[in-house]
């Protein structure tokens, strides 16, 4: 009994030690944190020119409520290597729950710097263990990274009355954030804006090193711009640094036309089985111009209705053509008023007018008439001479 008793009791002091031993570091990595100090960046060497800023993310975790301090360390002369972050220099962190640090190793490298490799080291302290990670520096010409604005689709098409919208790419391939503004250039009169996408009132965008943001461009023509190509230039500039792109956009125009008389009147006299004469004009109100324009009309049966031209080559936008339509009523059309249908008319548009045809005798049967009534009232007056005697 003894030695159960005894071997129970070392089961349970084992217990206790390994509970003691466990918890506590597994708390920490629930937690996020780190039982050491550890340093990460995803880029440890980068080729740069004489002159430029190297920048990489760095990453530090220790324990959860630990202070780390940072040290720079083999910088070569004339250089400058600080750890930034928030704006500021940074020369210690607390490693806690909710706490980003979004930490920099920024270098500047001087423009007398030779060409070679460098190594710069980070060392980071914790009060209980410590971390290093080296850098490396290529210091070479013509390597240094620049910007580029970029888009898929640069040149757009349609009507002038839509609003058109381009989507660009901001790259930032050198070695610092830059913050750039955006200014655009086109046709006087056209609304254009460039800002961030997703921002409706940004005119600057910031971008990370080795990063690109999107750009929206937003072109709105006026509603009635000719029908042809345009350009549209956009420009990002910030921290010596320029990115441009040329953009197109295509303008179909409008298709609209107006048909009219010359004098704006819609009636007409017309005599049966004789021609009349009307002249009629044809407007271009569109942007696009008017191709092959055909003329028609619908009249009465036994009615004819012609056209000098029959058809149009072109009209250009704002201007006019004028045709001459010929009526001629059937040969046995009786007096009235009768409805005539002109149009003109393309493939895109169309347009038509209704004109009164009023149809009159004619001279000659006025005066057959006449002269039937002359001799039925010298009849009767011979008839009344001649009887009236008696």
């Amino acid at each position: 009994m003894t030695r159960w008793l005894a071997r129970i009791g070392l089961i349970l002091t084992l217990m206790a030690a390994t509970a003691t031993s466990v918890v506590p570091g597994a708390a920490a990595q629930e937690g996020g944190g780190s039982a050491s100090v550890e340093l990460r960046s995803p880029y440890v060497g980068v080729a740069v020119e004489a002159g430029d800023t190297a920048s990489f993310d760095l990453e530090v975790s220790a324990p959860l409520g630990e202070e780390v301090a940072f040290e720079v360390g083999d910088v070569p002369t004339g250089w400058t290597a600080q750890i930034r972050g928030g704006g500021f220099v940074v020369d210690r962190v607390l490693v806690d729950e909710g706490l980003r640090h979004n930490l920099k190793l920024q270098v500047e490298v001087p423009p007398t710097a030779p060409d070679g490799s460098y190594v710069i080291t980070v060392i980071a302290i914790g009060a209980r263990s410590s971390a290093s990670l080296d850098f490396g520096i290529d210091v070479a010409p013509a390597v240094g990274g620049g910007v580029a604005l970029e888009t898929e689709f640069p040149v757009l098409r349609g009507p002038s009355d839509v609003t058109f919208t381009f989507t660009l790419d901001l790259e930032n391939d050198t070695g610092e954030e830059i913050q750039f503004g955006l200014q655009t250039q086109g046709p006087k009169g056209w609304q254009i804006d460039a800002r961030p996408s997703g921002q409706s009132r940004a005119s600057t965008v910031t971008v990370g090193a080795g990063s690109s943001e999107r750009v929206t461009v937003d072109v709105d023509p006026p509603d009635f711009t000719p029908a042809g190509t345009y350009s549209v230039a956009v420009e990002a500039t910030g921290s010596g640094e320029s990115a441009s792109a040329e953009l197109a956009v295509q303008i179909t125009g409008n298709f609209a036309m107006a048909l009219t008389t010359t004098d704006q009147r819609l009636n007409m006299d017309v005599q049966a089985g004789k021609p009349s004469e009307l002249s009629l004009v044809v407007e271009n109100d569109g942007t696009a111009p008017l191709v092959d324009v055909s003329l028609s009309g619908t009249a009465p049966s036994g009615w004819d209705v012609s056209f000098a031209p029959e058809t149009i080559d072109r009209i250009e936008p704002g201007e006019t053509a004028t045709v001459l339509a010929t009526v001629t009523p059937a040969d046995d059309a009786i007096v009235g008023d009768y409805r005539i249908t002109l149009r003109s008319q393309v493939d895109e548009t169309n347009d038509t007018i209704q004109v009164r045809a009023t149809v009159e005798t004619s001279l000659a049967w006025g005066l057959v008439g006449v002269a039937v009534i002359l001799i039925a009232l010298i009849t009767l007056g011979l008839v009344f001479r001649r009887f009236g005697r008696r």
